[in-house]
């Protein structure tokens, strides 16, 4: 199957025009890198995949409030964001994967299990490690990094200027090296 070449903005523009092959080329492109932010944030892999339906549903069902003077994909990310937002409302606080849980999700199917096992030691001491950064130092790591959203796109998305993104990365970056390192 060829790689889809069209851009988010056009294939956003097909799907309200009633595309349904639109929005799945827009799912197949983005779920991955929304439902890693997801995961992330929450800590909990079914709820990460509700609210990875729930953002795209609302993709869907909120099309024609689209406006492509946004980018899709800080369209897209804010509303998983809003939905994250919404569940740790509702409840106390995200608990840390346990039992390897994030390193079976982004684990390498062809890893040996020595390699899954150091794998899931990572992903623990990097879960933990993330937890104990500030909020909006672990929301910024989880939208550049595991979102893969540029600087520009997360200051429109948590309405900082790119400077103060940039700065709060840098700073969560180097906060994360040192915790891991005590670790």
């Amino acid at each position: 199957m060829p790689r889809e070449t069209r851009s988010d903005e056009v294939l956003m523009d097909e799907v309200r025009a009633g595309s349904p092959t639109a929005f799945e080329a827009l799912y197949d492109r983005h779920h991955r890198r929304v439902f890693t932010f997801l995961l992330r944030s929450l800590g909990e892999r079914r709820k990460a995949e509700d609210l990875l339906q729930e953002t795209f549903l609302r993709v869907f069902a909120h099309r024609e409030g689209w406006r492509p003077s946004a980018a899709f994909r800080t369209w897209l990310f804010t509303i998983a964001r809003n939905l994250v937002v919404d569940e740790f409302r509702r409840r106390s606080g995200a608990r840390v994967l346990e039992g390897g849980e994030l390193a079976e999700t982004l684990a390498d199917p062809s890893a040996t299990p020595l390699e899954r096992a150091e794998a899931g030691e990572l992903s623990e001491r990097f879960q933990a490690a993330m937890l104990e950064l500030p909020p909006s130092h672990r929301e910024v790591v989880l939208l550049c990094r595991f979102g893969g959203l540029s600087a520009e796109e997360v200051a429109e998305i948590i309405g900082a200027s790119p400077g103060a993104v940039r700065v709060t990365l840098h700073r969560a970056l180097r906060r994360l090296r040192d915790l891991l390192g005590e670790l």
